[in-house]
């Protein structure tokens, strides 16, 4: 957008807009890097004002979502028209083979209606985004409203060059299959692609069915024995859920339940193991396997593997 610092200062000067030289390289930077600019400040501190001189100053767009408690992810990313929607088919009658031609039709982008989201994405050169009050979101939309642009919305076409701009769902409304994301966009050692160390591939569908609360309460009060990492790894491995309420069915729940038991068992006895050679050997052992505390193990690998060196540690001081 800008050639320099100092092109950026004339640049905002002529717009009638006069910044300090540190948050004139913040939004220079910022710019050059694209990254966004986090501001933060009472009313009337320039906020808003510095985002549409800065548009100005590009010659470029911006495009505003204005937060408030409440807001909807159709506000910020767009939605479907649906009277549109309507019309094309009481126009295209007799027009289509089947009723799957007629779906792809209508779920074509001229049906679409954009949010601020999307038309900043498609804008045809960069252009400024100005997310206004950010802080006066729901938890639910912050989480929601990028997962549901990209899964749903197309719009990860944009971030990751996936080549299907639409998410086939079963019919429990699930993704059947995950995008793949580029090598060069996943975390540094992490080639897998998987979203867990102990991931595997999701089944299109998985047959629900009730579930138990007391179960559920139990499954939940092993996360404080075993720790983050193991207590998600095993959700995932036996039931491919990431919390214990996401638990498809009754005998996957049960299913869970008793891996977590097992696995709690096994930390009980390391715990008691722990005792027996006393705290420098632990310690010491801890550190060889490179395991920071009982509530850090990070894998059941890991798990089976400090049991085994406790317990041969106990022998050896037994003897």
């Amino acid at each position: 957008m800008f050639d320099s610092i100092n092109d950026l200062a004339a640049k905002l000067a002529a717009t009638g807009y006069f910044i300090d030289p540190v948050m004139t390289q913040v939004v220079f930077l910022a710019a050059k890097l694209q990254k966004p600019l986090l501001l933060e400040g009472p009313a009337g501190s320039g906020k808003t004002q510095l985002a549409v001189s800065v548009a100005a100053a590009a010659r470029t767009h911006i495009e505003r979502l204005q937060c408030y408690r409440g807001v909807t992810e159709d506000k910020a990313i767009g939605r479907f028209d649906e009277s549109l929607q309507r019309l094309y088919m009481e126009f295209s009658k007799g027009q289509h083979e089947d009723w799957q031609s007629v779906q792809t039709n209508l779920k074509g982008r001229e049906f679409f209606r954009p949010g601020p989201l999307m038309r900043a994405l498609e804008y045809d050169r960069p252009c400024v985004l100005l997310i206004d009050e950010l802080d006066k979101v729901d938890d639910g939309f912050e989480a929601q409203a990028f997962k549901r642009a990209c899964s749903c919305f197309g719009l990860g076409r944009y971030l990751y060059n996936f080549t299907e701009t639409w998410v086939p769902l079963n019919e429990y409304r699930q993704p059947v299959e995950f995008p793949k994301v580029p090598h060069w966009a996943l975390p540094k050692g992490n080639n897998t692609g998987k979203t867990h160390p102990a991931a595997g591939s999701r089944p299109p569908s998985v047959h629900r069915g009730p579930i138990d609360q007391k179960t559920t309460v139990r499954i939940e009060g092993c996360r404080r024995i075993l720790g983050d990492p193991i207590y998600g790894e095993i959700l995932w491995r036996v039931a491919q859920a990431r919390q214990a309420s996401a638990i498809p069915n009754g005998q996957l729940q049960a299913n869970v339940a008793e891996a977590m038991e097992r696995a709690s068992r096994g930390v009980s006895k390391a715990q008691s193991l722990a005792e027996q050679i006393g705290e420098t050997c632990f310690i010491a052992i801890l550190d060889k396997l490179r395991i920071e505390s009982m509530t850090a193990i990070p894998r059941l690998e890991s798990l089976k593997t400090l049991v085994a060196e406790l317990e041969q540690e106990a022998a050896r001081t037994a003897a």
